[in-house]
């Protein structure tokens, strides 16, 4: 299937989990996969046909211009000023702010959705670009063969300084000790894509809103299937939506696989208790 092809209806999921499956997918269709399972009529190659529009443009504003800053400022004047992408400061725990597609179509998103579409639009035009995934934040490094610079998109498109990354990952997360130089060097799509799942799943969790929660856990454990953390909290979501055997299973590998985890006791104390539950229902 080729990226710009819309996987059928009923099989977003198994196309996600094949395109994640390999090295170096395309981040902009894994996105709008994202997408695809909260708006299932969503046509992937119509959204990406979008971004390929801005892009076309975007790349003949930047065709005659040759200095790197120059550049960097008409894709900031198109994107921000002219189209009016922005970030989301009243409302940035709206679920619609992680979808590309509502992205696309409000205007307005979180400092990483708005990267991804910098990042795509950018690399259309012709710039070099790699996701920063700061504590807390997200930025973009832009490079030419001899310099490279930050932006950041969430704060209308501006060139930022490794001083500025260092103060937007504390103002952002409240410790300027999670800030480290190595990111600065540019993280990697999957990473990205967890990072964009990773804040749905918060926002679902701080809404109780249970089932897609799991859905987004279930998704980054395909993106990251070695990360346990993730199974633990899909046995606790389990447990929620009321799949105690399903639920017991994940708890029973998590300690398996982690048994030394900070939070081992703590989670054998809620798998005693669900194996108890399973006694008296069976």
């Amino acid at each position: 299937m080729s990226p710009t092809s819309a996987p059928p209806r009923g099989d977003i999921r198994s196309r996600f989990a094949e395109l994640v499956s390999g090295d170096g997918f395309d981040l902009l269709e894994a996105c709008l996969l994202v997408a695809a399972e909260e708006y299932p009529l969503l046509s992937i190659p119509d959204e990406i046909a979008r971004v390929d529009a801005i892009g076309a443009e975007a790349a003949g504003r930047l065709a005659g211009l040759s200095n790197f800053f120059a550049r960097l400022d008409a894709l900031r004047t198109y994107l921000f000023d002219e189209l009016g992408f922005h970030g989301d400061r009243e409302d940035h725990d709206d679920p619609k702010n992680s979808y590309l597609n509502e992205v696309l179509s409000r205007r307005r998103g979180i400092p990483v959705t708005l990267s991804i579409l910098y990042m795509e639009t950018a690399r259309r035009a012709g710039v070099e670009t790699r996701g920063v995934a700061l504590a807390g934040h997200y930025v973009v490094r832009v490079s030419d063969p001899e310099r490279s610079t930050f932006v950041d998109p969430f704060s209308g498109g501006h060139v930022i300084t490794e001083d500025d990354c260092r103060d937007l990952a504390r103002r952002a997360s409240g410790r300027v000790s999670l800030f480290r130089r190595e990111t600065l060097e540019g993280t990697t799509p999957r990473s990205t894509l967890a990072r964009l799942l990773g804040n749905l799943k918060r926002i679902h969790l701080a809404r109780e809103d249970y089932a897609r929660a799991h859905s987004a856990v279930e998704r980054l454990l395909l993106v990251s299937p070695d990360d346990h953390r993730e199974l633990r909290d899909r046995g606790f979501l389990l447990a929620h939506l009321g799949r105690t055997d399903a639920a017991v299973a994940d708890l029973e590998s998590y300690l398996f696989l982690a048994p030394r985890a900070p939070d081992a006791e703590a989670v054998r104390g809620r798998l005693a208790w669900l194996q108890r539950k399973l006694q008296r229902t069976s």
